[in-house]
């Protein structure tokens, strides 16, 4: 069975406020910050990837959303 997670980022500049949950659960599993950077970002993505087959991330489109969107998906995420 495929065990999908749903992350939610809200992007800054120099931060990024991550949320996440899965689509059987109510109440948010994890809530953390971590750094605008391919490093931490690429840290974070695989982490959750060692507890989920399938990674679901949303964000606001607007200027720090662009390149946060093209580096996601060559990591494999879905956007």
């Amino acid at each position: 069975m495929k065990r999908k997670v749903y992350v939610g980022m809200d992007v800054h500049k120099e931060t990024i406020q991550i949320a996440y949950l899965t689509s059987n659960s109510k109440e948010i599993l994890k809530e953390q910050q971590i750094k605008h950077n391919e490093v931490q970002i690429k840290k974070f993505i695989k982490k959750l990837k060692t507890e989920w087959n399938e990674i679901h991330c949303c964000y606001e489109a607007g200027v720090t959303g662009y390149p946060l969107y093209r580096y996601l998906k060559s990591l494999g995420v879905n956007c």
